[in-house]
């Protein structure tokens, strides 16, 4: 079902969503060193949140961005308490070089967290977001999304690092009336090239290596369960552990992109399938697959059943 956010008025300006492909014609300029190119950009960033203002409507969450008066009658982005200044380290792995590894501090504030779902790094989202330069240029606006897109797709990766701090909102949905949505997470994140288009702008709005601001409205999240192994993404990992990060056997893919978790050779939807489904041809039984809360615990290793190697099957007996 399409949830539109009710418009007042003719919708002006959609110019490109986050994971939208490069321009036929826009200049790809050969890249630079990540480490270096960050050095100066983190420099920049710090500069612009010391020297710039920001206004956000409590009502809407709309944020407008100012450079400071002379007069100190405005309290800087960095020095601001009615929305603290927060930052996230992300490390970017060089798979060849590991002394070219990036760690950036990805600045962003929170308006408000959210109320409802939070999404993981895989899941769907309907996000209305506006996209700036540090100059105040806008290259991007999307201010009434009505479909849901992958995290995994956005090439700028603050928004799968950042979207998982902030939950949905709700909405109301009535018979031929736009959805409304309340109570939805917002926030502004301020992303180093590295971690948006780098040497490849989305367009000739932007030029190479350009620092970005995006504001964003998190309206809804659907759980998804993306390697198709019967399990949602958000339940393949554990608290305080980032779904890239876990991998119970050890085979360098993490659970949510991997069939079989624990490496015993079943497939985690075998595992996970409740015993006498899934079998017969006549007629045949439909395989009807554990929730999540439900799927037993293994007496071999006290692991569930697709977590647990020396489970599946059943150990031989030694007699």
């Amino acid at each position: 079902m399409n949830r539109f956010l009710k418009v007042f008025g003719l919708l002006s300006i959609i110019v490109f969503f986050a994971s939208c492909k490069n321009d036929d014609d826009v200049k790809v300029v050969p890249p630079r060193d990540y480490g270096i190119q960050y050095s100066s950009e983190k420099d920049t960033i710090e500069k612009y949140l010391k020297n710039n203002y920001i206004t956000v409507d409590p009502v809407t969450m709309d944020a407008t961005f100012g450079q400071l008066p002379a007069d100190g009658s405005k309290t800087s982005i960095w020095d601001q308490t009615e929305y603290p200044l927060k930052n996230k380290k992300v490390l970017v792995k060089n798979e060849k070089d590991a002394s070219k590894n990036v760690e950036y501090t990805l600045y962003y504030i929170s308006f408000r967290e959210g109320v409802n779902k939070r999404p993981t790094r895989a899941d769907n989202i309907i996000v209305s977001l506006r996209g700036l330069l540090l100059n105040g240029t806008q290259f991007e606006y999307q201010p009434f999304p009505d479909e849901s897109n992958s995290l995994t797709a956005y090439v700028v990766k603050g928004f799968p690092e950042l979207m998982p701090l902030f939950k949905s909102g709700t909405f109301t949905d009535v018979p031929g009336e736009p959805v409304e949505f309340a109570d939805f997470g917002a926030g502004v994140m301020f992303v180093p090239s590295g971690l948006a288009y780098y040497n490849k702008p989305p367009s000739n709005l932007v030029p190479a290596y350009a620092t970005m601001i995006f504001t964003f409205k998190l309206y809804d999240v659907t759980y998804t369960d993306i390697d198709g192994d019967g399990i949602l993404n958000k339940d393949e990992t554990i608290e305080g552990v980032d779904l890239q990060d876990y991998d119970t056997d050890g085979d360098g893919t993490p659970n949510y992109l991997d069939t079989d978790d624990d490496g015993d050779g079943y497939l985690t939807r075998t595992e996970i399938t409740m015993p006498n489904t899934g079998v017969g041809s006549n007629p045949p039984v439909p395989a009807v697959l554990y929730e999540f809360a439900n799927i037993p615990i293994c007496s071999v290793g006290g692991l569930p059943l697709h977590l647990d190697k020396g489970c599946f099957p059943a150990p031989k007996s030694n007699k």
